[in-house]
């Protein structure tokens, strides 16, 4: 990742990403993420029984938030194709209702639609499902970021509502 994205992970100041502590050794640098009080929502999606309306809603929220916070991560000039969308690199904090990101090593050049298909893809189960629409709905139509998290919550709207 670009030097200047890591001074902006290890200042802390961005909230959208996971917190972290870095240091450098013999290796190269460390870091090492602070993830008390978060979800992992990889582990969280794996747990989820299938079917269960709260848990899949709670799912679909944690990926809008994820497409939310990337737009937001370009904001604080991150370039896209180090923010990582690994289905094991993202994270959920429930005191704030929002995803949490990291940044990424080495570069990841595909368009953002493909890359967010393979972390639900890469959650299992329900992560499956919503993969599937989402490749449904892109197929149609370019659907980027802020499209992505409207589709979702529309989505876990419709699951509310009944319809």
């Amino acid at each position: 990742m670009p030097a200047y994205m890591r001074r902006l992970w290890q200042s802390g100041l961005c909230p959208f990403l996971v917190p972290a502590v870095s240091y450098e050794d013999l290796m190269g640098p460390r870091i090492i993420l602070k993830t008390e009080g978060l979800i992992h929502v990889r582990d969280y999606a794996l747990s989820c029984p299938d079917g269960i309306e709260d848990s899949f809603c709670l799912l679909l929220e944690m990926l809008a938030s994820a497409a939310d916070g990337f737009v937001q991560l370009q904001r604080w000039l991150a370039d896209p194709a180090f923010i990582s969308l690994d289905p094991g690199d993202l994270y959920y904090d429930r005191e704030r209702t929002c995803s949490l990101l990291l940044f990424r090593g080495a570069e990841d050049p595909r368009p953002f639609g493909e890359r967010f298909c393979d972390l639900c893809s890469g959650l299992g189960g329900s992560g499956e499902l919503i993969a599937a629409r989402l490749v449904e709905v892109c197929s149609s139509r370019v659907t980027q970021e802020k499209g992505t998290a409207a589709f979702l919550r529309s989505w876990r709207g419709q699951i509310r509502s009944g319809g």
